[in-house]
């Protein structure tokens, strides 16, 4: 059996323009998220109101820690977004599916 990857996925509401933002740095986001033991991806939707970012590390620890070191980052980077915190979820993966790819995790 393999090991379960993590996700730790956060919302932030009522950010209308902080995808774009992101988007334009996102070199430097990969820049501190890439370090982090495990990573394996990071994920941006653009939402009506804000914006959802997603993280997927081979453990929690890892998935956790790129909660902190977003947060650190967007203080640091993107103060006006840093206000609220977003609301955060983070849990084992379960299911991932991919032209290329199909895989249960259990």
């Amino acid at each position: 059996m393999t090991n379960p990857m993590f996700a730790s996925i956060r919302k932030y509401n009522s950010a209308p323009t902080l995808a774009d933002e992101l988007s334009k740095k996102q070199d430097e986001l990969k820049g501190v998220l890439a370090p982090i033991a495990g990573f394996h991806a990071y994920y941006l939707i653009k939402t009506g109101d804000g914006a959802v970012s997603m993280t997927v590390c081979e453990n929690r620890t890892g998935a956790e820690e790129s909660n902190r070191v977003e947060a650190t980052w967007l203080k640091d980077k993107l103060p006006t977004f840093a206000t609220r915190p977003p609301e955060i979820s983070t849990g084992e993966l379960r299911i991932e599916l991919s032209p290329e790819l199909a895989k249960v995790h259990v």
